[in-house]
């Protein structure tokens, strides 16, 4: 078998949407003859799902490095080292997790006698590890997959602190996805970005989506739950541009114009959120009692509660660079055989994915209006017994995550040749 050593500071146990990815290639890598070798951190957070160690190979090595982590500190040096993580450490605060690793990391390489490594953002501190090596080991072969831009990030372009950092950001990133041997991002529209700024990517790059595991849905009730309420959920977290704000605002013009009755409605809300966000939106919109907060859930509940929904909702949010990506939800949304309503960039990757997948309906995130409409198509059709729902399979099997490690696998060949 040909080795891998899989450069991940986000992995199981840590749970969230950020581990989907690396995780599933990992399962994946030994059925098409590659061995996965992981490197990660000694996991210390809350955000914890363990089943997800239940998908990993048996014979998997693995190892967890410790983490010197700021982001995750309790009592009182919690605020002041969160602040110092996030705001003056670049290019995030796992930059210490790299700098105090990288010398073990090196002695895995010769240990394993490695040719290939793949690293994944974020955090880019993966990325620093992987030029870190590739510079020391120059036969190594390295793939940077980038599951979130950097500097094109949009949630990054809102923040003043990114800003400030952005030339030696911008510079450092060049450097990466010039010394990768092969550059990899989950949309076409990052992928693009990337090309614009470094056009020699071209011939050495591609994209992979995100997707979903067949296995994740087996033995799953493919039934809503018995519930007489309208079930609207989102799965996932909420922070920066990917609120509820819009959502709720055309729901209450829905609710207003008598167009929808409040008492039928339900909205479940699955993820990392905090209690007191919900809470205050619930206040807000005059929804006590229909917001409903689940917290976090193990990732096998999470899909279990989209078959238990009538329709699901995606956000991405508007503003520059909102169009360049997706969520990873939206892949078990597309599988999970509920319309979507997407609150997105019409002309963005989640859109055209929802679109080609035939899986529900797009709006505008500015579009308040729309968004009421559309609730409001979706609800009356409910309130018949049956909501129309006819997606495209054959365009939604090209999104599984098997597939999309075979072509993960195809090109670590093509390196290692």
């Amino acid at each position: 078998m040909e080795k891998i050593l899989i450069i991940a500071n986000e992995f199981p146990p840590m749970g969230g949407s950020g581990v989907q990815r690396t995780t599933k290639f990992v399962k994946y890598l030994p059925d098409f003859g590659i061995e996965p070798i992981v490197v990660t951190k000694n996991y210390l957070g809350s955000l914890r799902d363990d089943t997800l160690l239940e998908e990993l190979p048996d014979d998997l090595k693995i190892y967890r490095l410790k983490p010197y982590d700021m982001l995750n500190k309790k009592g009182i040096l919690k605020l002041p080292l969160k602040f110092i993580g996030t705001r003056l450490i670049s290019p995030d605060g796992e930059f210490f997790w790299y700098y105090f690793n990288k010398e073990k990391v090196s002695q895995i390489v010769r240990e394993h006698k490695i040719k290939c490594i793949y690293t994944t953002s974020y955090p880019y501190s993966s990325h620093l590890m992987g030029l870190y090596l590739k510079r020391k080991f120059s036969d190594l072969a390295w793939i940077a997959d980038f599951r979130d831009e950097w500097t094109n990030n949009p949630y990054h372009l809102d923040d003043f602190y990114r800003r400030v950092r952005f030339k030696f950001e911008k510079k450092k990133e060049l450097e990466i996805t010039s010394e990768c041997d092969f550059l990899i991002t989950n949309t076409q529209f990052m992928l693009d970005n990337f090309i614009k700024d470094n056009p020699s990517l071209k011939g050495s790059s591609t994209y992979i989506p995100n997707g979903y595991d067949e296995e994740d849905f087996v033995g799953l009730i493919n039934k809503r739950n018995g519930q007489d309420k309208f079930v609207i959920t989102h799965t996932g977290s909420l922070y920066g541009r990917r609120n509820l704000t819009e959502f709720l605002d055309g729901l209450r013009i829905a609710i207003e114009s008598n167009s929808i009755d409040k008492n039928d409605i339900e909205i479940r809300i699955v993820g990392n959120v905090y209690k007191k966000v919900i809470d205050e939106y619930a206040q807000k919109y005059n929804l006590v009692g229909n917001i409903k907060g689940f917290g976090y859930v193990p990732h096998r509940d999470s899909i279990q509660m989209l078959y238990y929904s009538d329709i699901l909702l995606l956000l991405i949010g508007k503003g520059k660079g909102s169009e360049n990506f997706y969520t990873g939800k939206l892949f078990e949304y597309i599988k999970a055989d509920r319309p979507i309503l997407g609150i997105v960039p019409e002309q963005g990757a989640a859109a055209q994915v929802i679109k080609d997948t035939k899986t529900g309906l797009v709006v505008e995130p500015e579009n308040i209006e729309a968004i009421g409409e559309a609730l409001i198509y979706y609800y009356r059709q409910w309130k018949k017994g049956h909501i129309e729902h006819n997606p495209d399979w054959n365009e939604i099997g090209k999104y599984s995550r098997r597939s999309q490690t075979k072509d993960l696998a195809d090109i670590i060949y093509k390196l290692l040749k």
